[in-house]
């Protein structure tokens, strides 16, 4: 009679554990498939749910993430044999390097504000310019400079607004990967950018 106790005991034990592991596993499965993966790495990936005909992920990265990665294309994909540029993300956005003026080469340095857009793309505001010792309006400095450097076309340089925009919507690279900008804070060092891959 105390084995046969004993059984029922053990049984009763054997279920409610199993019943208990069940519940932790289907908890665990329904908060998997609700909540967003987070991949670590440098820059930090997230992962949000899909279309079918897209993957989307969102880069996390800091300034100097970023300033890399413009260093790379300006070197590797423009060819600017009229106007050497660099541009840089720092307390403020700039854009700097040399271009002709009256015949001679003239430094120059171009900050900028930036802003997102509604639709994803970039916007920089013009605030200031140094151009060596000379004191030029920002729309006159603005205008030599988009006369000379040669830039993508889905960057467009506006003299009388004073702005630049990046254009992003317009920027595909050949695996069909584009991207929209969710958020750009230079103080903070917080940059956030959607990436968007064809989910072939």
């Amino acid at each position: 009679m105390e084995e046969k106790n004993t059984k029922q005991k053990l049984n009763f034990w054997k279920w409610a554990f199993l019943l208990l592991l069940s519940i932790v596993l289907g908890v665990t499965i329904w908060l998997t498939i609700q909540l967003t993966p987070v991949i670590q790495g440098e820059p930090n990936l997230e992962l949000s749910e899909t279309e079918e005909e897209e993957i989307t992920f969102q880069i996390y990265a800091q300034k100097k993430d970023l300033n890399q990665l413009v260093t790379t294309y300006i070197d590797e994909e423009l060819s600017n044999k009229q106007v050497d540029f660099n541009f840089i993300l720092d307390k403020e956005a700039q854009l700097s390097g040399i271009f002709q003026l009256f015949g001679r080469d003239v430094g120059f340095s171009l900050f900028l504000d930036p802003f997102v857009m509604e639709n994803g793309n970039l916007q920089f505001k013009a605030t200031r310019i140094s151009v060596g010792a000379l004191d030029l309006p920002i729309s006159f400095a603005m205008n030599l400079i988009k006369s000379q450097l040669k830039v993508p076309k889905w960057v467009a340089i506006d003299t009388k607004k004073e702005i630049i925009v990046f254009n992003l919507n317009e920027f595909y690279l050949e695996s069909g990967m584009h991207f929209t900008a969710e958020k750009i804070d230079l103080e903070n060092d917080d940059i956030r950018i959607n990436v968007f891959l064809p989910n072939k």
